[in-house]
Parts: C-alpha cells; sequence; structure tokens
C-alpha cells in the first residue's frame, strides 16, 4: 500500500513538473503594442492606401538633417558635409523656386496671346500628354501613375507598388462603420472637420473601447458659423540665407556626424534634428526684429532654427516643466555662446503654463508646437508612453489641452500677427479637429478675428525633399508624410494670422 502511495505522489509531482514546465506563456502586452494596434485601427481609415507606406516609414530608420551653428566655426563641417554627399537645402530650394517662377512667367506670357478661346483651351489641355514635374507628385501618386503608364519610367519602389495596385488610390475598401461619425450625426459639416471619422481609443488591456468625442466635443458648427476667413500664400516660403541646413537626397540613409565642440565658441557645430520640424518654423514667416514667442519650447529645436536664421528682435522659449524648462536651457548653452551678450539678451526662457495668457498682445508671430501623440516615439518607447493604461485619461484630454494652448496663442498674437500650429501626430482629431475647436472657441468667447492661410502651393517646391500630404480632405494645414524615400515627420502645420 505504502508503495503505491509513493509511486502516485511521484506521478504527480512528475505531472506537475511537465505542467509548469511546458506552460504556454501568454505574451505580455506592451506600450509599444497598444500604440501600434491604435495606429492600424484608426489611421486606415483616413490614410487607407497610403498607410502601409506610412505604418512601414515609422518602423524603419528615421532621416535627419544638420542645423549648423551660425555662432561657430563649420567651415571644416561644411566640407565634410559635402564629402559625405549631403546637400545645402537652401541652394537646391532657390533652383526650384527660381525654375518654378520661370514657369509660372512663361505660362502667363502664354496666356496673353493665345486667342483660343477657354474651352478650346480645356480641350488641348486633354488632347495634349501632360508629363508632370515629379516635385509635384508625392509617392502614392506616383505609384498610381506607373500603374497606368509604362513602368520602365518609373524608380524600381513605385514599378512594385504599381505592380501590386489593382486600384487607384483611396479606393481601399476599409470595414470602419463601426468608427464612423456620419454628417448626419454631428452636423452637415462638423464631420468633414475630423474627415467624416473619428477614431475609438482603447484603454486598459485594449478591451473596452471609448469614443474620442466623449470627451472632445462641439465639432458640429461649419465653418461660416464660426467666422473663419481664408487666403492662400501664393509665394513660396522664404528660406533666410543664414540659415544653412543640410540633407541627404530622398533614400539616401547615411548618418550624420556627431556634432564637435567650437574649442574658441565653446559651442557645438551643428544641431542634428528631424527635418520635418523645420516647417512650423518656416511657416511663422519671420521677419528682422520681431518678438516671437515658442510656446511648448522643449527641448528646443525649433528656438534654435528661429535663432539660426537671425531675424527674430526677442525670442521668448516657454514650457511648462522644470525638467523640460532644463532640457531646453541645456540645449541653448551648447550652441548659443555666453559671451555674445547681445545674443543672450535676445532670448527668455519662462516656465509658465501656456494655457493662461499673460501678455495681451504681446508677440508678432507665436509657435505652438503641443504635446501630442508623438507618434515615432511611442512605437520605439514604452516607458512612460502616452498609450499606458495608467495615462489613458490624460491621453483622452490631449485634444482639449492642445485646443486651450492655440486658443491662448491667438489671443497673446498682435493684430495683424501670425500664429502656426504644428504636432509631430497623424491624428486628425489633434490635428484640423483642434484647430477647428480653436477658432469655434475664440468666435463664441472673444472678439478676435483669425484667417486661416492656405499654404498649398508656398510650400510645393520642398517637395525635393518632403512627401507632403495631399488629397487628404485637410482644411486647415498641411502634413508631412513618413516614407521610406523621405522618412521624416510626420509633422503636421497649420498658419492662423489674426486679424484683430
Amino acid at each position: 500500500m505504502l508503495g503505491i502511495t509513493a509511486k502516485v505522489r511521484r506521478e504527480s509531482r512528475l505531472i506537475w513538473y511537465l505542467q509548469k514546465r511546458f506552460k504556454k506563456v501568454s505574451a505580455k502586452v506592451t506600450n509599444v503594442d497598444r500604440a501600434l494596434q491604435y495606429f492600424d485601427i484608426a489611421m486606415p481609415p483616413v490614410y487607407q492606401a497610403r498607410w502601409p507606406s506610412i505604418r512601414l516609414a515609422l518602423l524603419s530608420k528615421q532621416r535627419y538633417v544638420a542645423l549648423l551653428n551660425n555662432f561657430a566655426d563649420c567651415d571644416h563641417i561644411i566640407e565634410d558635409l559635402y564629402d559625405l554627399g549631403a546637400m545645402d537645402i537652401r541652394h537646391q530650394y532657390s533652383h526650384i523656386v527660381e525654375r518654378m517662377k520661370t514657369a509660372e512667367e512663361a505660362k502667363m506670357k502664354v496666356a496673353e496671346t493665345n486667342e483660343c478661346t477657354s474651352q478650346e483651351l480645356d480641350d488641348q489641355q486633354d488632347t495634349k500628354p501632360v508629363r508632370p514635374s515629379l516635385i509635384e507628385l508625392d509617392d502614392d501618386e506616383l505609384a498610381a501613375r506607373a500603374n497606368k503608364e509604362p513602368i520602365s519610367r518609373y524608380p524600381e519602389e513605385y514599378q512594385l507598388r504599381a505592380q501590386m495596385q489593382d486600384h487607384e488610390p483611396g479606393s481601399v475598401d476599409v470595414e470602419h462603420s463601426s468608427r464612423v461619425i456620419l454628417p448626419s450625426e454631428v452636423g452637415m459639416e462638423g464631420a468633414n472637420i475630423l474627415h467624416d471619422h473619428v477614431p475609438a481609443t482603447k484603454l486598459k488591456g485594449l478591451e473596452n473601447w471609448i469614443e474620442e468625442t466623449d470627451f472632445f466635443v462641439n465639432t458640429s458648427l461649419g465653418d461660416d458659423e464660426i467666422g473663419i476667413k481664408r487666403e492662400a500664400q501664393k509665394e513660396p516660403v522664404n528660406l533666410p540665407s543664414p540659415l544653412k541646413v543640410f540633407s541627404f537626397t530622398k533614400g539616401d540613409i547615411t548618418d550624420f556626424p556627431q556634432p564637435k565642440m567650437d574649442n574658441q565658441m565653446k559651442v557645438f557645430t551643428h544641431y542634428v534634428m528631424d527635418g520635418a520640424s523645420l516647417m512650423p518654423v518656416l511657416a511663422l514667416d519671420l521677419q528682422p526684429g520681431e518678438r516671437v514667442l515658442d510656446l511648448c519650447a522643449a527641448p528646443g529645436g525649433k528656438t534654435l532654427v528661429a535663432l539660426q536664421t537671425m531675424l527674430p528682435g526677442i525670442v521668448v522659449s516657454n514650457d511648462v516643466s522644470l525638467g523640460r524648462v532644463r532640457r531646453l536651457n541645456n540645449v541653448l548653452r551648447q550652441y548659443i555662446p555666453s559671451c555674445l551678450s547681445q545674443i543672450q539678451e535676445s532670448i527668455v526662457v519662462t516656465q509658465r503654463n501656456g494655457c493662461i495668457p499673460w501678455e495681451q498682445e504681446g508677440f508678432d508671430k507665436v509657435l505652438v508646437d503641443a504635446p501630442c501623440l508623438t507618434d515615432r516615439h511611442v512605437l520605439y518607447e514604452s516607458d512612460n508612453s502616452i498609450f499606458s493604461p495608467k495615462r489613458a485619461k490624460e491621453r483622452l484630454r490631449l485634444p482639449d489641452l492642445q485646443s486651450a494652448l492655440l486658443v491662448s496663442a491667438l489671443q497673446m498674437v498682435r493684430p495683424g500677427g501670425t500664429v502656426v500650429y504644428s504636432t509631430c501626430t497623424l491624428a486628425p482629431l489633434q490635428n484640423d479637429g483642434v484647430v477647428h475647436m480653436a477658432l469655434s472657441k475664440i468666435w463664441q468667447e472673444t472678439t478676435i478675428d483669425c484667417c486661416v492661410v492656405d499654404l498649398t502651393h508656398a510650400m510645393r517646391p520642398l517637395s525635393f525633399l518632403y512627401r507632403l500630404g495631399t488629397n487628404l480632405g485637410l482644411r486647415y494645414g498641411q502634413i508631412v508624410l513618413p516614407s521610406l524615400f523621405s522618412n521624416f515627420g510626420p509633422m503636421y502645420f497649420a498658419k492662423i494670422k489674426r486679424l484683430k
């Protein structure tokens, strides 16, 4: 009897050991997984056929540009960059702008001397073979065109994508009816402002869904109802001559050398940054002697770009937390010489809540680079991610914070001045949606009049470097989309002029 009991115990122990040894361990869901799942659900209805290429780019090596420091000796760095195959962005941009101006002038002369009727001109344009300039097309339009025309004319990337495409861009069948807010549900005009949908957001464990509009409402007012005026900027954006920025050509993923210390001025020679971060500062169109506010300045890259233009009279760099202000001060110490008192006196670093205006009509230009989902960052960093279940409420309230920052900026800019709102996310709600909500609040609660500036034509010459999003239904801003050939961004930016 004892022998049988001992045998049973041994078999029980063996079974327990085998169960423990070969027990299937469920994979832990990380914050990166949560972020990627959110994007895979929320972005395809918006970006449709473009989403696979954007997704791949977000998960691939990011590209940067090198901003040269005018306060350091950069001659040897410039030589090194040219040897590596880098190009001066401003030089290339100037050539493209000149060609576009020449083409526009020639087109106007032809229009003036042409005796054909407008209908005859339209017929001629329809029948005449047209070969558009590649700088006016984005990656997906090139792929679609390659699908229609002889494939040998296009780079290999577009050939492969064209062979896989059996439809036009934007015709992907996506089942997203559960997340679409129909026009009838939010008003005739309101749905369009969020690209006719608002993505749902998963919370703890990605089991429970909460619509983001539960936390961010009042999207039903149309543009006319909130007094939005519009104007188009015809002239290309200005790249000031002191601004020296180097980049590698599309498809070249060469790394920039590490910044070197200028032993005389005790500052670094260049600052490596995401090339898309230049766009909001360029959109400000800085002028000599202006008083500029960078409302959410840390870590300081855009403040540096503004300073390197050598145009502003005063730059006020603000952020809300002590830790972020310390990061901002560290960057400024590394790139602005302490011995240049005139430059030092033109920089003011403050720690304030940007949602509360502290100086009414006190600035010529205001940049609002608002806190956002930081799409690229959350796909690589799991620690302290905005997609952590503990930060779910904070994430859902981001649009409220962004809207409050933009409203505050519009109150602090002088009449005739400019505010640029920017984010590094693809989420429509935090981009066009926030601009709409802020302008709605300005209209309802203040006497301020605003005008949205369309930068579509002004930014077109920069297509040689960036993948600019087109045909996305954007109503207020522009967006730089990541792609393998030009892996900058994402970066959304909208330019708003205060009229009174």
